[in-house]
């Protein structure tokens, strides 16, 4: 992989997300169309998010999903949930 700029004169950058990157390709490319559209599948579903932690003999499992037509942020969701009184 390499950039160029404005003049379509190569920039000398590399670094490791780059070569990440290459190794990707080189992997893809290797790929039946099949296999590549299977392995693209794949990666569009992530997993939900599910944490564990146990606390004085307590075990707590966390699990999230997301709302897609809320209007709020992860980040206003935890300030609500931290500053409620118990």
């Amino acid at each position: 992989m390499f950039y160029t700029d404005d003049n379509g004169n190569v920039l000398n950058i590399h670094t490791e997300l780059n070569d990440a990157f290459d190794k990707l390709y080189d992997i893809l490319d290797k790929m039946t169309p099949e296999e590549r559209k299977a392995w693209y599948i794949k990666g569009m579903y992530v997993k939900p998010l599910k944490y564990m932690q146990e606390i004085d003999n307590t075990t707590y499992i966390i699990r999230t999903n997301f709302n897609e037509n809320s209007t709020s942020t992860v980040y206003d969701t935890v300030e609500r949930i931290t500053s409620k009184e118990v």
